[in-house]
């Protein structure tokens, strides 16, 4: 027996080891670090950086050979013949085409802005990532508190049985009435089974997206509150319009935009080719430089020169509609939080009475003072008032979260 009891506290340390008890800053840290679709997401901006190397890269020079030879032996020089230096003609040379008028720079810097949007979209990608981890570190949270009041209405309920049992065999209550507390500690018993499901998905889940394979506990021995939110409107639509992130990438987007357009502009103008050659004629070595420019009689890159402007503008309205739709965003969130913060100090006041009533009636029933009925209905009232309180405290964090992360309010 002693080895069995030392055993069974060995199992239950080990497995409390195994076990990860996470605060939501915890689980937030967490999926910044382990999430594996974060890590792939990352890649981009080394992808850019690749883009900025190409974009400052000259282009190479070209060589060419060229071979040009008498065909008819009747044109021959006296006394040679086909391979003979006097009946050929070559030429080497060397040539480059050179950027102008800004073009190696606008394309660098174009380079560096789609670098600096692909920073703004993991950076928005990342506050997307804490908002769902958030969220669904809540949820745990929301069904184990479930489970917890589940837990308590079955051991009250069982409690309720096994007294009822006996005063079943003293004859004190009837078969009906023990067949009530039967069916109310049934239906507890399938609420727990259904509830200890929904907290093991909503565990998987968040393990998942933190990138994590060991079991999961919520952490309740600190502040939840990741932080403190000013407390009027103007203060959290000025905080939102400073920092929420799709309007960053709007504006990377604009300036990106802006480049382009001087970029295209650029490559409108011709790139001249300049080059050298030597070739020895009939043994005659010659020697010449030469100068190609492309005559921009029709293609004056018209067509990209219009769809850049058109992105600047098609830029400008993202912003704008960026700009709207963050101010209605922040009032949703603002007035569904303030309702909820109400309700659920509301519920608070009646889940305390509640409490109390239960505790009487129970009491009364158990002196005989009262019937099953009036303690079952107690019970459901209790039941139900617990339910509401928690669903109540869990709205109201719920729009805590989201009006935390919809102003991006990070202090």
């Amino acid at each position: 027996m002693r080895f069995l009891f030392l055993l069974a506290i060995v199992l239950a340390s080990s497995l409390s080891q195994a076990q990860v008890a996470l605060s939501l800053q915890d689980a937030l840290s967490l999926a910044v670090t382990n999430n594996p679709l974060y890590k792939a997401e990352k890649y981009n901006i080394e992808i850019a950086k690749t883009a900025i190397t190409t974009a400052g890269l000259h282009l190479n020079p070209s060589a060419s050979v060229s071979s040009l030879v008498v065909p008819s032996s009747k044109y021959y020089a006296p006394g040679t013949g086909f391979f003979a230096p006097e009946n050929r003609q070559m030429t080497y040379q060397i040539s480059k085409v050179f950027q102008v008028r800004g073009q190696l720079k606008y394309k660098v810097e174009a380079a560096k802005s789609d670098l600096t949007i692909a920073s703004s979209n993991l950076s928005e990608y990342e506050w997307n990532l804490l908002s769902d981890v958030a969220a669904k570190w809540l949820d745990v949270w929301y069904a184990d508190e479930k489970l917890k009041l589940i837990n308590l209405a079955r051991l009250n309920s069982d409690t309720l049985l096994k007294v009822n049992q006996i005063r079943l065999k003293d004859q004190v209550i009837t078969s009906t009435e023990f067949s009530r507390t039967q069916i109310n500690d049934e239906q507890y018993k399938l609420m727990q089974f259904t509830s200890k499901q929904i907290l093991k998905s909503e565990k998987n889940n968040l393990c998942l997206m933190l990138g994590i394979k060991d079991s999961l506990s919520i952490d309740k021995n600190e502040d939840w509150f990741p932080a403190f939110l000013p407390q009027n409107y103007d203060s959290l639509l000025h905080i939102a319009l400073e920092n929420r992130k799709e309007l960053l990438v709007s504006k990377s987007i604009y300036d990106k935009a802006k480049i382009d357009v001087s970029l295209q502009k650029a490559l409108a103008k011709p790139q001249p080719e300049i080059g050298v050659n030597y070739s020895p004629q009939n043994k005659v070595p010659y020697m010449g430089v030469f100068v190609a420019i492309p005559l921009p009689f029709s293609d004056r890159n018209q067509g990209e020169i219009a769809r850049a402007k058109i992105a600047v503008d098609q830029a400008a309205a993202l912003t704008d509609a960026y700009l709207l739709q963050v101010t209605k965003e922040v009032r949703n969130a603002w007035d569904e939080y303030k309702t909820n913060k109400n309700s659920w100090e509301k519920y608070r006041e009646l889940n305390v009475k509640s409490e109390s009533v239960l505790k009487n009636v129970k009491m009364s029933y158990l002196k005989g003072g009262t019937t099953i009925l009036d303690y079952l209905e107690a019970e459901k009232t209790w039941f139900e008032m617990q339910s509401q309180y928690y669903d109540a405290m869990f709205n109201y964090r719920k729009s805590y979260l989201q009006l935390l992360f919809t102003c991006n309010y990070t202090h």
